[in-house]
């Protein structure tokens, strides 16, 4: 719902004004059981979750995470990070029944380190807005960042970090509506149209972070 949703719905809806489409946002799972169960068309999953779902799946663009923070800030010099250096620093993250927080939060296990949240919000594009402003770093998903926006992305080097999208059709009309078909494309070419991201080169990557400052 980060940028390839809703540009695929804007293109789709100004070309087919006779159809409407009903949205859900949901985890994985809970999508792959919906579209098993005949509730929905299509899915955008991720995926190590989809699993071998029996579903028709197929690659639709990266989800990695990274972390932000203001342009110039303390990830200057950096290309990647590891969620404990992040932790080190004051952050801004979602609110905690957030489903993209409750996915990180998992799979950093009982051995979490601690985080200071400066604040938490709602909204993904808040939470970019307040990394940008320097409030604090910020971990999210890539494509919620505009690469053409004034702030420093960077890696997250955990492995559970490297995410991708996969378009999951649903098993409700194999003799797929013309519909489905043309939303389907409209979501290829909205993941295809994603800006790249120019990161900085990676002789740096070993400069540690400055130190966080002191309450």
């Amino acid at each position: 719902m980060h940028r390839l949703v809703p540009q695929a719905l804007v293109s789709f809806l100004r070309a087919h004004p006779d159809t409407d489409v009903t949205v859900f946002e949901s985890r994985t799972p809970q999508t792959v059981r919906m579209l098993a169960d005949g509730e929905a068309d299509l899915g955008v999953v991720l995926d190590h979750e989809a699993g071998d779902c029996g579903l028709e799946l197929e690659p639709l663009g990266d989800d990695s995470l990274v972390v932000i923070g203001q342009a110039g800030g303390i990830l200057a010099g950096r290309t990647a990070l590891s969620y404990r250096e992040v932790a080190e620093h004051p952050l801004v993250g979602l609110d905690a029944d957030a489903s993209l927080r409750r996915w990180i939060e998992r799979r950093l296990g009982p051995h979490a380190p601690a985080v200071r949240y400066r604040t938490t919000v709602a909204d993904l594009n808040v939470l970019v807005s307040l990394a940008a402003a320097g409030v604090g770093l910020a971990v999210v998903p890539r494509r919620a960042v505009d690469p053409r926006r004034t702030l420093d992305v960077r890696e997250l080097q955990e492995p559970w970090a490297r995410r991708h999208h996969l378009l999951a059709r649903g098993v409700k009309d194999r003799a797929t509506s013309a519909a489905t078909t043309a939303l389907a494309e409209h979501l290829r070419r909205a993941a295809r149209s994603e800006p790249a991201f120019h990161e900085p080169r990676a002789d740096t990557a070993g400069s540690p972070l400055p130190p966080p400052p002191e309450n």
